[in-house]
């Protein structure tokens, strides 16, 4: 009895679990809505900023080199930040920074003074320094190509007007100043970048150059002005300040040149130097026997 029990229930069991299978094929695929939206990946638009390329110390002009392109995702943005393009480059370039920027970190609209705002003339201006303008011409200026960053010497040439002096020694030249940094031409004050092209396209030359001196040298260019003729001539980028020597604070170059360089214009063309003294010779006239010396200079 209890073995024909237990052989209707395992013919149960076999049954339910054909049933369920039949019921789970027979059962429809769920369908896919093609009006909902599929989920996709969201790329999110990154901004492009100038950033600085390496370390700038605060008191420099930016360089072209200084300046990188960092991506950014617009809500990390800071305030004031310059966004990276050519305008902005440009705008940029020649800048005073005001304060050291580290590697990488965004330039800010407050961190540098551009060329033209106000205070940049007397933040580019070391500890001590003095800016002093003067008026060149087309040959005093080196023909235009001097440009702010060069370093220059100036050059007194006068004319004395004491006739009763030689005439070897009534034109005079001097080197006033040595090693001096030109920080603006007219009114371009940009340095490290290169010339206006329009200034150049136009031909123009430029009137003013300002230079950084000391207190006292201002003073001695406003008196050579009156003088006689200023001209600058270029140093060599050998010649001009060294690193080591360009953080030292301005009154501990030496600037002045020693008044007793003088150049004469009898030092320059044999015409004006004094002619070379003849020979004196004397010859005695026998009358009888009294001699009379008759003296000859030729």
């Amino acid at each position: 009895m209890a073995a024909r029990i237990a052989l209707f229930l395992l013919i149960g069991l076999g049954l339910a679990g054909i049933a369920v299978t039949v019921f789970l094929g027979l059962r429809p695929a769920a369908r896919v809505d093609a009006t909902q939206p599929v989920a996709a990946t969201v790329v999110v638009p990154m901004t492009q900023v100038l950033a600085a390329s390496r370390t700038i110390r605060g008191g420099t002009l930016l360089l072209p080199d200084d300046v990188t392109s960092k991506p950014m995702p617009p809500g990390d943005v800071p305030g004031g930040a310059w966004v990276d393009n050519l305008d902005t480059r440009a705008a940029t370039q020649g800048s005073m920074v005001r304060h050291q920027i580290e590697t990488g970190q965004p330039i800010l609209h407050d961190d540098i003074i551009r060329p033209g705002e106000r205070g940049f003339l007397a933040a580019v201006l070391r500890p001590g320094s003095r800016a002093a303008t003067i008026g060149v011409d087309a040959i005093s200026g080196s023909a235009g190509l001097i440009w702010p960053g060069d370093h220059v010497d100036v050059i007194l040439t006068q004319k004395l007007d004491d006739k009763s002096m030689p005439i070897g020694r009534r034109v005079v030249g001097e080197t006033v100043l040595q090693d001096v940094r030109i920080i603006a031409v007219d009114q371009h004050l940009t340095e490290g970048v290169a010339p206006n092209t329009t200034l150049a396209a136009a031909n123009i030359t430029a009137r003013t150059i300002t230079i950084e001196v000391l207190a006292r040298d201002a003073e001695k260019i406003s008196v050579a002005e009156t003088l006689g003729r200023l001209a600058l001539v270029v140093r060599s980028a050998g010649d001009a300040v060294t690193p080591a020597d360009s953080d030292r604070p301005l009154t501990e170059k030496r600037v002045t040149v020693a008044a007793d360089r003088l150049v004469w214009s009898s030092d320059v063309s044999s015409a004006f130097r004094t002619p070379t003294q003849g020979q004196d010779a004397t010859v005695h006239v026998f009358s009888g026997i009294q001699a009379t010396p008759l003296e000859f200079h030729y």
